[in-house]
This record gives structure tokens, C-alpha cells and sequence, in this order.
């Protein structure tokens, strides 16, 4: 009895604490941050209502949501149709979700082209067999593919997490431990490094309780639009369907996952440039972020400077594409990060010369 307790206690501890990462820090790095005057917005994408075979929730349901969670903009795409369109206003706008000779396909807006579940090979009709064409974007994470990329360690999270629920209250709590970004930024930079990345959250609602206005959903919006957000950076206001596209198509954005938020852009001799925009060489990238966080910045998928100030900038010193993780942790001795898991993944600057 005391042995299987023993190992039942390392158990929860050893899965609420993974991963377990060795980090050798830059000693040397640049602390400077200047906050630049710059417009941010939450976007939300991959969303699933009553007009999807598969899911339950209401156009009121997203409205709500939206407000308690600062959201911005919403995309639906509900699978082959578009019926949300009867229910699109300034902020929510309708698309599609459809399968392809190519593989599982998003149209933002019913315009933009995203390569749906690039990491999800399990099932046929998700496979992307097509070329990465320029133009799409690439849905780097999408928590679906999450949960089936590694089904045992999804099983053993989740017994955890229930055993830990009246602490956590939260089935999902630490789900971005279960992202393999090692592999999955791999694949990327192998296959379709010229596209811009995004985040789509793929949330259906499966069960609805619902005697007045705001009922039970599970999921729900109102947790799902927590999970994962991208955050579009712009020069101008947004403030239609086509210009939060275009943000979105130029890669002016990073994934936020669990309402982490940071501040980046570059500067070089031509001003002011954001994420998805070329950075001539002798410029800076600058960087703000949290408390108990490393950043790790890459170049052509390669890391070349890690650091946990919370402010820094880095003056890249030769072309290529540059961009920043992030990974949040819940304790660390000396060197070892204990629950080390990312919580931003931005897109790329190009520094040309």
C-alpha cells in the first residue's frame, strides 16, 4: 500500500512538473526596450457553431466570450458551409473549413487560404499532401493535433489533471506542456518555412445546458479563447474584415497561449518594422516579456541566443529568418527548468542585408 502510494504521489508530481529542461543562459545579453506607439489586437481563429455538424454553440455564446476575454476578432469557419455569414457583424467574421484533394483547408474571411492540422498525420483527411504554397499561412499550433500527436502522455496529463482538479479547477491546466515544439518547429522550417505561422484554436462545443441566455457549454468559449490567441500587431487601426486579413497574411502577429502577452518589433534605418517584415541588417530587434520566463531566439531554426531578462535587444549579425520563443516555467534549480513550456511562438523577421 505504501509503495503504490509512493509512486502514484511521483506520478502526479513527475507529470505536473514536466518537461524538465537543461538551459544554459547568455550571460552577455543587451537589457534596453523602447515601447513604441503601436496598435495590438486579439484575434481568434478556427472556431466551430450550431452550423457545424460536429458542435453547439451560438453566435451569442462568441459575443460573450469576446467581451470577458478582450477579443477583438473572430473567424468562423464551420465545415462546408457558411451560414454564419447571416450572423456576421464589424468584429465576427464567417468562413469555411473544407476537405481537399490537398488535405484539411481553412478559408479565413472566405479569403485566406491556412493549411489546417499540418502536424496531424494520424488521419487521412487532415494530411497535408499538397505543396506550401505561398500566400497560405500555416497553422503552427492547434490543440487537436496537440492531443493526437502523442496520445499516451494526452491520457496521462489528463488522469492527472483530474486527480489535481479541485486544486486547479481546470481539466486543460498546463495543456501547452503536451506541444513537442522541437519537432513541430522541425517540420516547419523542413517543409514551409516560407509561410507566415497562425494559431487556430479548432473549438467545437460538445454539450450545451442552456435555460437562460448564457448556459454550460463544455468546452467553452469563454475558457477556449484563453488557450490560444493570435496577437496581430499594426501601424494603423483595424477596422475591417480585409485589413485584419492582410495583418494576418503578412505575418504581423505571434501565438499567445494562455493569455501570455509580450511586446516585440524591430528597428532599422527605414523605421519602425513588425513581425513579417523584412529587417535590414544593423538593425535591433526589442523584446518585452514576463516575469519567470526564458525567450529563446532563432535563427533559420537554429537558437542562437537564450535569456530570461525580461527586457533585451539583440542586433542580428547576418541575414536569415529570426524568430522568438518563449517558455514560461514553474521553478528552476540552477540550470534545470522544472514545467519548462512555451507560451509564444511569433512569427519570422527576414533580415536582409
Amino acid at each position: 500500500m505504501e509503495l503504490a502510494l509512493a509512486f502514484f504521489l511521483i506520478y502526479i508530481v513527475y507529470f505536473e512538473f514536466r518537461p524538465i529542461k537543461v538551459v544554459k543562459l547568455d550571460k552577455h545579453t543587451e537589457e534596453a526596450f523602447k515601447p513604441v506607439n503601436l496598435y495590438r489586437y486579439n484575434v481568434i481563429t478556427h472556431i466551430h457553431t450550431q452550423f457545424s455538424f460536429d458542435s453547439l454553440g451560438k453566435p451569442s455564446d462568441i459575443k460573450k466570450a469576446m467581451e470577458e476575454n478582450n477579443i477583438d476578432f473572430v473567424f468562423i469557419t464551420d465545415h462546408d458551409n457558411t451560414n454564419y455569414s447571416y450572423f456576421e457583424d464589424e468584429k465576427i467574421f464567417a468562413g469555411i473549413e473544407k476537405n481537399t484533394p490537398d488535405g484539411r483547408l481553412l478559408l479565413l474571411g472566405n479569403k485566406l487560404p491556412v493549411i489546417s492540422h499540418p502536424h496531424n498525420f494520424d488521419f487521412e483527411h487532415y494530411r497535408w499532401k499538397g505543396e506550401f504554397k505561398e500566400g497560405y499561412l500555416y497553422e503552427f499550433i492547434d490543440p487537436k493535433d496537440v492531443i493526437v500527436w502523442n496520445k499516451l502522455l494526452t491520457g496521462l496529463t489528463l488522469i492527472k489533471n483530474l486527480f489535481i482538479y479541485p486544486i486547479t479547477r481546470r481539466i486543460v491546466h498546463k495543456w501547452n506542456s503536451l506541444i513537442p515544439i522541437d519537432r513541430w518547429r522541425n517540420l516547419y522550417f523542413t517543409r514551409a518555412k516560407k509561410l507566415n505561422i497562425i494559431g487556430g484554436l479548432d473549438l467545437h462545443v460538445k454539450f450545451v445546458y442552456q435555460e437562460r441566455t448564457h448556459g454550460i457549454l463544455i468546452p467553452s468559449y469563454r475558457d477556449g479563447f484563453k488557450w490560444l490567441v493570435n496577437r496581430v500587431y499594426s501601424k494603423k487601426p483595424l477596422n475591417t474584415k480585409d485589413e485584419v486579413l492582410e495583418s494576418l497574411a503578412n505575418g504581423n502577429l505571434y501565438l499567445a497561449i494562455n493569455q501570455k502577452f509580450i511586446d516585440i518589433y524591430a528597428e532599422d534605418k527605414e523605421g519602425i518594422k513588425l513581425l513579417g517584415e523584412c529587417v535590414r541588417l544593423g538593425g535591433k530587434f526589442y523584446v518585452k516579456t514576463f516575469k519567470k520566463s526564458v525567450s529563446v531566439l532563432y535563427c533559420d531554426g537554429y537558437a542562437i541566443l537564450k535569456t530570461d531578462k525580461q527586457e533585451f535587444s539583440y542586433k542580428p549579425e547576418k541575414e536569415g529568418d529570426y524568430h522568438l520563443e518563449v517558455y514560461e516555467y514553474d521553478f528552476k534549480i540552477l540550470n534545470i527548468y522544472f514545467g519548462f513550456r512555451p507560451v509564444i511562438i511569433t512569427n519570422k523577421f527576414k533580415v536582409v542585408s
